[in-house]
């Protein structure tokens, strides 16, 4: 193994913590959005479906039945305790 590879490894373990600290403090908005987006999304399926909404926009709905899923999913650990 050469200096300049054994420095470069070296530098790459020092900055990782770093980058999964920015990587958190970057997914705490998106998990913050998501949960809402996942909590209040399904307020819209009531007018959808008290109007019949749903048979004319099946494809709309559709859409917003998979982005409540994604935003379930993305949202699942927004608030927890480490």
């Amino acid at each position: 193994m050469s200096v300049r590879s054994s420095s470069l490894a070296r530098t790459a373990s020092q900055s990782l913590p770093a980058l999964q600290a920015l990587a958190e403090l970057a997914a705490r908005p998106v998990r913050f959005v998501a949960f809402w987006v996942a909590t209040l999304l399904p307020l819209t399926y009531l007018p959808m479906l008290a109007t019949g909404m749903v048979m004319s926009h099946s494809t709309t709905f559709a859409g917003l039945v998979c982005l409540n899923a994604v935003a379930f999913v993305a949202g699942h650990g927004h608030n927890r305790p480490e």
